[in-house]
């Protein structure tokens, strides 16, 4: 009887043990806003390069955090062809100190006062 019972409590802490180290949460991304649907990734070059195309369009950007906010709520993305603002304070957004991730934002490029811009809407990391 006490050697089933042995038996039983290895089999348990085996099976926690192992499902302990399955390592999923490791693979979740770090969401703030909106979810990101858009699909066709848009490069920095080609919204300086022809911003009437985008002004106004939900786009998708990917690149890394080269410089932030100290509160979070705007940062600079720079993927290989470029660098542009993302302000994400108009939607209410703020992130965690990010600088050198890698970063998908979905936002809409807007003209402040001459200067291409991307209002985001949502940050995944």
């Amino acid at each position: 009887n006490i050697k089933l019972i042995v038996v039983l409590l290895i089999i348990i802490l085996i099976i926690l043990g192992v499902s302990g180290c399955s390592g999923n949460s490791s693979n979740k991304s770090e969401r703030y806003g909106v979810d990101i649907t858009e699909k066709r990734v848009v490069s920095v070059k080609d919204i300086y390069g022809n911003p009437n195309e985008y002004l106004n369009q939900t786009i998708r950007l990917e690149g890394k955090i080269v410089r932030e906010c100290g509160s979070g709520c705007w940062f600079f993305l720079e993927d290989e062809t470029g660098k542009i603002f993302v302000d994400i304070n108009p939607s209410g957004l703020s992130i965690p100190p990010k600088v050198g991730k890698k970063v998908v934002v979905e936002g809409v490029p807007e003209n402040r006062n001459g200067r291409i811009t991307i209002n985001g809407k949502g940050v995944e990391f």
